[in-house]
């Protein structure tokens, strides 16, 4: 089940992406750049995580503080007036913004821990904090990310 969930995490962040990145400038571009990177962090963690790459325990404490900065970057990335038709941000973002950052927060928190947990090698520890921030981005994209088209 959580080599299905990573596998299918990776691939949802990585699909659509480059589509969408297609004429976005200014913030909206680095948001979707940032989003972009966070979703490589996110792959190459889990498939060492489920076994499609070998596990290297100093890549993932690598892809764990990449995957945080690229966190602590979003959060300034959803100015207000910044929807374009080229991001799948919804409207949502900015009619609650108090809901959004309280996800972004949630985010935070959580790949804070995973990186903190990166460096001890626990196979079990770092599977359970992945799944807790595949499951914040999942909930997250459910209500403040259009769907694929």
């Amino acid at each position: 089940m959580f080599k299905l969930a990573a596998t299918t995490l990776a691939a949802v962040l990585a699909a659509g992406v480059a589509l969408a990145h297609m004429g976005a400038t200014g913030i909206v571009a680095e948001r979707m750049a940032a989003m972009k990177n966070m979703g490589r962090e996110l792959k190459a963690i889990g498939d060492m995580l489920v076994g499609n790459a070998p596990f290297n325990a100093a890549a993932v404490a690598r892809h764990a503080d990449a995957l945080h900065e690229n966190c602590h970057r979003t959060t300034t990335l959803f100015p207000p007036g910044s929807i374009d038709h080229h991001s799948r941000a919804l409207p949502a973002i900015w009619e609650k913004p108090e809901a959004f950052q309280d996800a972004m927060q949630k985010l935070h928190n959580a790949t804070e821990t995973f990186a903190a947990t990166a460096p001890l090698s626990d196979r079990t520890a770092l599977a359970a904090s992945f799944e807790q921030i595949r499951k914040i981005c999942n909930g997250c994209h459910q209500t403040f990310r259009s769907p694929d088209n």
